[in-house]
């Protein structure tokens, strides 16, 4: 609803697809953004933009990074189904057992995370009531910091 679901900062899913289904209700706002692929150099870099219809579905891999905007007026449904695989999950080629690669280039604002990005006060300034936030980040690790990404920044704090 509006005033009480204040979006979702950017994240990725414990999932290796996720399902998001609109189910309904009148609403305006609320478009997820989608960014890169965890540990890739585009991982926080803009990819595109979805609205969510009534009856449409969205499917994407769960390491792909993505946050929802607010809800601008009126209530919203929807049905968030994460899958995952055991062999996948086993398998060489599962996405975290890839290496961590060096960003390519600062991260768009649309794409940085507020939990987790070390540098987002660098771009933006803290939501209201969550500049607890503020020094916990981790992303990115210390070897994988685009180049002009403050040097205070780029020690591994952890």
């Amino acid at each position: 609803k509006a005033g009480q679901d204040l979006g979702l900062d950017m994240h990725t899913d414990d999932s290796d697809v996720t399902v998001n289904v609109c189910l309904g209700k009148d609403f305006r706002g609320a478009a997820l953004t989608v960014c890169g692929d965890s540990r890739s150099p585009s991982h926080r870099q803009f990819y595109a933009s979805y609205s969510h219809e009534r009856g449409r579905a969205l499917l994407h891999l769960g390491s792909r990074r993505h946050g929802a905007d607010d809800i601008a007026s009126g209530e919203r449904n929807n049905l968030i189904v994460w899958n995952q695989n055991a062999r996948y999950r086993a398998s060489p080629g599962y996405v975290n057992r890839q290496p961590y690669l060096r960003e390519a280039a600062p991260p768009d604002k649309r794409c940085l995370s507020y939990t987790h990005d070390r540098d987002f006060g660098d771009f933006t300034a803290y939501p209201p009531g969550l500049e607890e936030f503020r020094g916990r980040g981790w992303c990115p690790p210390a070897f994988a910091c685009y180049d002009s990404m403050a040097p205070a920044l780029k020690k591994d704090e952890l």
